[in-house]
C-alpha cells in the first residue's frame, strides 16, 4: 500500500518484488505436508489454494514487468499498479475463503478491475463491446450460483462454509441435480466451458499485454478452482451429467483446437488454445479420482505459465511488426534468434513437451479421464495431436519465412524481456522435480 504514493517512475520495480517477496513468504507458511487446512480467523489455506496464491503472486510481478515501459512512456504506471494490486488482492481472497458467499462475492468483484484493464488500456474500440461480452457472460452464469447459494442458507439456517457442507437436497432427484449444475455453471462459464466461451476470444484479443496475461493465468483459474471447491464439497454428484459435460468439453476441445489451426491472429489461437486445455482439466475434477484433481490442478499451473508467456512473447511480435497477423509477421529468426529460441521453448510447453509440468499433468488426466469412459481416447488422442500442430504452427508462421517489410530490423530482445520469458519456462520446469511434494 505505501507504493501506492510514490511518484517515482521506479515504483513498477518495487512492487514487483514486493509480489516476488509475498511469494517467498507464501511458501513455507501456508504449505501443509498433511494437506490439513490451516484455518486463519475467516480464511483457510490448505494445499490447492496456497500453491494458486503463490502462483497470483508470480504471475502479477511479471504483469508489471511486462508492462513497466509501456507505461512509462504513457505515465499512467500509478493507475495501471493500483488496478493490477486491487485485482491480485481479491484473487487471493477468493482462494483463501471458507465461506461460500464471501467466495461469490470476491468472484464476482473480481470483472470490474478486469473490465477497467480492458477498458482502458485496450488496443481498438472493439474493446467495449468485449467488456460487454465478458460482463454479461459473467454476470448471467452467477446469477443461478447466488439463487442457489440463498436456497442453501434457508435450508441449514447459517452460513455455508466450504469445508462441511452436507445438504439435505443434494440426493439423486432430477431436482436436486438440477440446483448441482447450476451451482458449477457460474464456475463453468469463468474456466470456460465450451459453448460458453465466446467471451474469451474477444476479451483476450481487445486486452492489453497485461490483462491477457491476467486473463489467461488467474481468471480462468478461479473457475477451476471453484469446480474443485464444488467437488469437494459435494463428491456424490451425478454420473451421468458428469459423463455429458466430460464430452461435451472433450468434444468442444477438439472443435477448438482445429480453430486453432485455420487461425491467422496469434492471440486468437492462444486464447482458443485455452479452451481446449481447459476442457481436458475440467474433464479430469468431473472424473472424480484423486489423479484427475491433482492432475487438474498441475494442468492449471502449467497452462498459466505457457499460455501468459505466450501472449507476452506475441505482444513483443506485434510490438516490431504492427500487426497480430501470422501472414504480416514473418522471419523473425534471421532477425532475432533468441526470440526464436523463447517462442520455442514456449510452444514446447504448450504442446506438453518433456521435460515440462504440462506433460505430467496431461498423462494424470489422461487416466483419470479413460477410467471414467474408455472409449474417451479418441478425442484425447486428437486433442494432444492438434495441441501440437497448432503448437508448431504458430511457432513457424512467425519464425520462417520470408522476412517480411513491416518488421523492425534494428531491434534485439532486452534483458528484462528475457527475464520475463525464462520467469515463465523456467518454474514450468522445476515444478516436475517438486511435483513430488507439491501435489
Amino acid at each position: 500500500m505505501l507504493i501506492f504514493y510514490m511518484k517515482s517512475k521506479i515504483s513498477w520495480y518495487f512492487m514487483s518484488w514486493s509480489f516476488l517477496v509475498m511469494f517467498l513468504m507464501l511458501l513455507p507458511s501456508f504449505y501443509s505436508l498433511q494437506d490439513i487446512p490451516h484455518i486463519y480467523l475467516e480464511f483457510s489455506v490448505d494445499s490447492f489454494s496456497s500453491i494458486l496464491t503463490m502462483l497470483s503472486c508470480w504471475i502479477s510481478s511479471l504483469m508489471i514487468l511486462s508492462s513497466s515501459m509501456i507505461l512509462n512512456k504513457n505515465m499512467e504506471y500509478m493507475k495501471f499498479m493500483k488496478t493490477v494490486n486491487i485485482l491480485n488482492s481479491i484473487i487471493i481472497l477468493v482462494f483463501i475463503q471458507k465461506n461460500l458467499f464471501m467466495l461469490y462475492i470476491f468472484f464476482e468483484s473480481s470483472l470490474i478491475p478486469t473490465l477497467i484493464l480492458i477498458l482502458i488500456w485496450g488496443y481498438q474500440p472493439e474493446r467495449l463491446q468485449a467488456g460487454m461480452y465478458f460482463i454479461i457472460y459473467t454476470v448471467v452464469g452467477a446469477l443461478p450460483l447466488l439463487i442457489n447459494l440463498l436456497f442453501m442458507y434457508k435450508i441449514n439456517g447459517h452460513s455455508i462454509f466450504l469445508l462441511d457442507m452436507n445438504l439435505p437436497f443434494f440426493n439423486n432427484s432430477w431436482m436436486s441435480n438440477l440446483c448441482w449444475f447450476f451451482l458449477i455453471f457460474a464456475f463453468l462459464i469463468k474456466l470456460p466451458m465450451f459453448s460458453a466461451h465466446l467471451w474469451l476470444p474477444k476479451a483476450h484479443v481487445e486486452a492489453p499485454v497485461a490483462g491477457s496475461m491476467i486473463l489467461a493465468a488467474l481468471l480462468l483459474k478461479l473457475g477451476g478452482y471453484g469446480l474443485i471447491r464444488m467437488m469437494l464439497a459435494f463428491p456424490n454428484f451425478n454420473s451421468d451429467i458428469a459423463i455429458f459435460l466430460i464430452s461435451l468439453n472433450l468434444l468442444g476441445g477438439v472443435m477448438t483446437s482445429m480453430i486453432c489451426i485455420r487461425q491467422i491472429d496469434m492471440k486468437k489461437l492462444i486464447a482458443y488454445s485455452s479452451v481446449g486445455h481447459m476442457g481436458m482439466m475440467f474433464s479430469g475434477v468431473m472424473s472424480g479420482t484423486s489423479w484427475g484433481l491433482w492432475g487438474s490442478v498441475m494442468m492449471m499451473i502449467g497452462h498459466a505459465f505457457s499460455s501468459s508467456g505466450l501472449f507476452y512473447l506475441s505482444n513483443l511480435v506485434y510490438e516490431k511488426s504492427n500487426s497480430r497477423s501470422l501472414m504480416m509477421c514473418k522471419g523473425f529468426i534471421s532477425i532475432t534468434p533468441i526470440l526464436s529460441l523463447s517462442m520455442f521453448l514456449l510452444c514446447s510447453l504448450n504442446m506438453g513437451a518433456p521435460p515440462s509440468l504440462n506433460l505430467l499433468s496431461e498423462i494424470s488426466l489422461i487416466i483419470s479421464i479413460l477410467s471414467t469412459y474408455f472409449w474417451f481416447f479418441i478425442p484425447l488422442s486428437l486433442m494432444s495431436f492438434l495441441a501440437s500442430v497448432y503448437s508448431l504452427f504458430l511457432y513457424t508462421s512467425t519464425q520462417h519465412g520470408k522476412i517480411s517489410s513491416f518488421i523492425n530490423f534494428c531491434w534485439s530482445m532486452k534483458s528484462l524481456q528475457l527475464l520475463i520469458v525464462y520467469l515463465h519456462w523456467i518454474p514450468s520446469q522445476l515444478l516436475v522435480v517438486l511435483s513430488n511434494n507439491f501435489f
